[in-house]
């Protein structure tokens, strides 16, 4: 858990110093003034518009507040920028969807041979165009006409151009015509009413001029726009008319920090403008009050390891406001919008019981979606493998994907609630037995058949596996999910489980949706395809918002960065300030060019981002005590881990200007529990690794002496010098890797492959006892391949690794390729042949006697392993070959060069003690001359290993004569040297840990238990 951080300091008081009145506030004092003390009805005949309907409600609250105490007065209309703009309009926007099935029909006519899954990708930005050209009154005929490049072409014969040329051609006649479309589709929706919402926009503009013409109509009422910032064009023109004909007034919530037009400060960008345009006098823009550079404010730059500490770091932000001013006012602004459930789950329920979610929660961001979208992605992942006479295709599904959703909470939710039927015990542990299938037949690809048959034809699995070829399956297959599902939170009463009744209200949710969808597409001819679906199913779902019931006006509020527009806290915790999130990326979502954009002052990312400014800066002006949380650099999941612009020129533009500003840059710890200062220019963040740490007691040491009983292997003897941890992990508490899928052949079953290959070459040699000769090396070649597809369909048939498919078919013939090269180079290497072979794949093993302090009898370390091959030389003696498929050098086996640097003391203290690589393989030599001489029980010549890849340097071979310089005998002193490793691994004051070297924890399969 994160830390709390360092409290604001308090003046022997327990309460906020006296907050500056809010914008709102103000504004509801003035309009009572202004317009309160005149006749009954003046008030009551004033349009306030507001920028969001959260503002609304708290005008209205601050309106009640300032009247005094049981003075009646008829409150006046108080509406949203949105609402106000629909209301002028007098018509009703549509569905999205329903634009989209409209605009379809009217392209079909103009491009009869339009594809329906081709115009699904680009429809939603098309439409999201028009209503940008109709919310900024744009001249659509110019727009289009710019855009239209038909023209060059209008000389040439389209049909008599190559065929790459009409392509071309096509694609300039759409442009040509999507004036055309762009006014059928007009036309077809005001004729019934109904609007896009930048059509709406553009309708209310007209609706007001023509009465502001007419001399019939009524003057229309006194307007009073208040807290707008950015206004597209048509609000622009709306309330130009309306200050024209002296029936508008405005009032921006503005600071001079960003304001005066001197200052660099992007979020004065649209203001500036007004000013000018309008000749609007400073009392328009807050008077020139100095809130920013003029006032006391508390700022605390928060970083953070990770994007997830910051719903817990919130929590605790919350709780602490609380507890120090508890009739504050508090906002937790979320600019990105994924982190609202971790927010909530990390609110303290006792110190913060009441808050109010005003963003709601994005149906993507639910449980249920994910549900949905794994759905998606098995169908959409899997292959179709069929015949090419009948055309039809049985779908193969990933394991991946289909193991990834029968582990999903709600799918385990429902196992849970079947498990408990007891009418139905032919279902228990259903999920669980076909993962379990899953694995065992080691299956890549399952067919739905399959799949299926292995969840014993039960409805859920049929639903979830059965071919999607269009939408009607899809929605088919929703609604039985749905129902089943259901049953789960019905048993569970809904109504008391906190969790059950949010799984309910998510799938009430997604059946709407559903049900939408399959009314939309009901009486279509045009079936959507299954990737088609998936786009309008999630454009939905990226548009519907589960609501959140709370008390309007709490003093906490849970909500986004535009939800602030027109609202002051006196203490503010905005979230993810990093480049990228605040502000947004710099993305263009248009199917316009920028160039048309720029030429017609159409909105752009730079706009965005000036939006994003000022609504930033407007919200820290009247804020006490500011939390700034940002994800420090490095943090898993972010792009960026720069520190938004906006601290930046907190720090450096508006710190030096205010001299009452308090600005603390402080790093929250995870391991240690606090927050650390830094210096002002940057922020870093330490974690110190906590030290896993097994001490060796009497139970822990009688364990190390059975696991040297029983045997040890080199490799294993290794991981003991490399990582005391991983070797107790391994041998004493005997953890095993979960079995898995394996899709391609892993690294030890490639090299397998190829020692199992090369041991049925020559085993006839072996048991023959007969020689290889030069002469026999053409039909060992010859029959490599073979060999090697023989072991291939081995481990198909033993794991459903299918042979001749992707990798798998590489890594066959790249085995090929080493065994027939490794056969070859024998001839080349000079004294390898003729070649007498002692032992293929011949286990060898040592027992070496050691005396423990403590312990009445002697300890019998029995060593063992296998080696690849065991030559007889023409002397006698033997030698180990060991098979390495990796690539080794000669240098690598020389103990750093110890014979110029170190001396054999040293060499065997760097032999018993060094975990790096190259000592692991001279440890693995040295080890296997030891156990052949043991087993053998005669002299060895020495052992080597042969690189796969590094074949034309032969055998490479370690020198261990530091070892017998003195004249020793070789068993014997290495005998002494394994008591020295035997002792040091029972040696109570050494205790079990973790490797300080990081990059033996790559492919450790047990760094998750270690948090490494």
């Amino acid at each position: 858990m994160p830390a709390l951080p360092t409290s604001y300091p308090v003046s022997g008081a327990a309460s906020p110093l006296a907050a500056p009145a809010s914008f709102l506030a103000a504004t509801a004092r003035e309009l009572l003034d202004r317009y309160g003390s005149g006749p009954l009805d003046e008030l009551s005949d004033i349009m306030v518009v507001v920028p969001t309907r959260r503002a609304v409600v708290y005008l209205k609250n601050e309106l009640a507040l300032a009247l005094p105490m049981g003075e009646p007065l008829w409150a006046p209309r108080v509406a949203a920028m949105e609402d106000y703009m629909m209301e002028l309009a007098g018509v009703q926007v549509e569905e999205p969807i329903a634009l989209q099935l409209l605009l379809f029909d009217i392209l079909k006519k103009i491009d009869t041979g339009l594809d329906f899954d081709k115009f699904v990708g680009w429809a939603g930005l098309l439409l999201s165009d028009f209503s940008t050209l109709d919310q900024n009154l744009a001249p659509t005929h110019q727009v289009f006409e710019y855009l239209s490049q038909a023209k060059a072409l209008e000389r040439w014969k389209l049909d008599e151009l190559p065929e790459k040329s009409q392509a071309a051609a096509h694609s300039f006649s759409f442009w040509d015509q999507l004036e055309r479309v762009y006014q059928q589709l007009q036309q077809r929706m005001l004729a019934q009413k109904l609007a896009y919402p930048g059509l709406a926009y553009r309708r209310a503009v007209e609706q007001l001029e023509q009465r502001l013409q007419d001399p019939a109509q009524p003057e229309p009422a006194r307007h009073v726009f208040v807290g707008l910032g950015n206004l597209s064009k048509s609000e622009e023109k709306l309330i130009r008319l309306l200050m024209n004909a002296g029936r508008a007034e405005v009032r921006f919530d503005a600071d001079p920090f960003y304001l005066e037009k001197d200052s660099p400060n992007r979020a004065g960008q649209h203001l500036r403008h007004y000013q000018e345009q309008w000749k609007l006098p400073l009392d328009s823009f807050g008077g020139g009050v100095e809130w920013l550079r003029g006032r006391p404010h508390h700022v605390r730059y928060l970083g953070v390891a990770n994007p997830s500490m910051q719903g817990k770091l919130a929590g605790q932000l919350l709780a602490e406001a609380r507890r120090q001013y508890p009739d504050a006012s508090v906002a937790v602004v979320l600019p990105d919008e994924t982190l609202l459930l971790p927010v909530l789950h990390g609110l303290p329920p006792d110190e913060v019981p009441d808050y109010n979610v005003t963003m709601g929660l994005s149906f993507q961001a639910t449980p249920l979606f994910n549900l949905v979208d794994l759905l998606f992605e098995v169908h959409l992942t899997g292959i179709r493998e069929g015949s090419a006479e009948t055309g039809y295709g049985v779908p193969r599904y990933h394991h991946l994907a289909v193991t990834k959703l029968l582990s999903h909470p709600f799918l385990r939710r429902y196992q849970l609630w079947q498990d408990r039927q007891a009418d139905q015990p032919q279902y228990h542990g259903l999920l669980d037995q076909i993962c379990r299938e899953i694995v065992r037949l080691n299956a890549v690809l399952l067919p739905a058949t399959e799949l299926v048959k292995l969840g014993a034809h039960h409805p859920l699995i049929e639903a979830l596996f059965k071919t999607w070829d269009n939408c009607d399956d899809i929605i088919a297959a929703c609604y039985t999910v749905i129902n089943l599902l259901r049953q789960v939170y019905a048993a569970e009463k809904a109504d008391t489980d906190r969790e059950a009744s949010l799984g309910a209200e998510y799938l009430y949710l997604f059946y709407t949706l559903v049900k939408q969808l399959d009314s939309a597409f009901d009486c279509r001819e045009q079936r959507l395809s299954v990737r088609s679906f998936r786009r309008f199913l999630y454009e939905q779902m990226a548009r519907t918002r589960l609501p959140f019931s709370g008390e309007p006006l709490a003093e906490v509020q849970v909500m986004g960065l535009l939800e602030t527009r027109a609202l002051d806290f006196d203490h503010i915790i905005i979230l993810s300030c990093n480049e990228g999130v605040l502000p947004a990326p710099k993305k263009q979502q248009s199917l316009f060019p920028y160039d048309v954009l720029a030429e017609f002052k159409l909105p752009t990312y730079a706009d965005a981002e000036a939006i994003t400014a000022y609504n930033f800066w407007r919200l820290l002006q009247r804020a006490q005590r500011v939390d700034l949380v940002h994800v420090l650099p490095g943090a898993e999941g972010m792009k960026s881990g720069e520190r938004s612009r906006f601290l930046l020129q907190l720090q450096n533009d508006l710190l030096p200007q205010n001299a009452q500003l308090t600005l603390e840059d402080l790093t929250v710890s995870v391991s240690e529990l606090k927050v650390e200062s830094t210096d002002a220019a940057a922020s870093t963040f330490n974690s110190p690794e906590g030290d896993l740490v097994l001490e060796k007691d009497a139970e822990m040491l009688a364990a190390l002496r059975g696991v040297l009983e029983r045997n040890i292997s080199p490799s294993r003897l290794n991981d003991f010098l490399a990582c005391s941890l991983r070797f107790y992990f391994s041998k004493v508490a005997r953890f095993h890797e979960n079995e898995a899928v394996e899709e391609t052949l892993e690294a030890s079953s490639f090299g397998t492959m190829i020692h199992e290959a090369l041991e049925n070459l020559m085993r006839p040699f072996q048991q023959e006892a007969r020689q290889i000769t030069a002469a026999d090396i053409p039909g060992l070649v010859q029959q490599a391949p073979a060999e090697v597809q023989k072991v291939l369909r081995q481990e198909e048939t033993e794991k459903h690794a299918r042979a001749d498919e992707g990798l798998n078919h590489v890594y066959g013939q790249v085995a090929t390729r080493l065994v027939v090269r490794l056969l070859e180079s024998m001839v080349e290497q000079p004294g390898i042949l003729p070649l007498r072979l002692f032992g293929l794949e011949a286990k060898l093993a040592a027992t070496v006697f050691v005396d423990v302090p403590g312990q009445p009898e002697r300890l019998a370390v029995r060593l063992s392993g296998y080696a690849d091959r065991v030559d007889q030389l023409p002397d006698g003696r033997l030698r180990v070959v060991d098979y390495k498929s990796g690539l080794v050098k000669r240098s690598d086996l020389q103990l750093r060069g110890y014979k110029d640097r170190l001396s054999p003391a040293e060499a065997v203290e760097r032999l018993l003690t060094e975990p790096s690589s190259s000592a692991d393989k001279v440890r693995q030599l040295w080890l296997y001359r030891l156990m052949l001489a043991h087993t053998a029980q005669r002299e060895t010549a020495e052992t080597a290993i042969l690189s796969l890849r590094n074949l034309d340097e032969g055998l490479l071979s370690a020198d261990l004569s530091f070892l017998t310089e003195g004249g020793e005998d070789f068993v014997a002193i290495s005998e002494e040297l394994v008591r020295k490793i035997v002792l040091r691994m029972l040696d109570p004051a050494e205790p079990i840990r973790k490797t300080d070297d990081f990059t033996k924890c790559e492919y450790c399969p047990y760094k998750g238990i270690c948090a490494r």
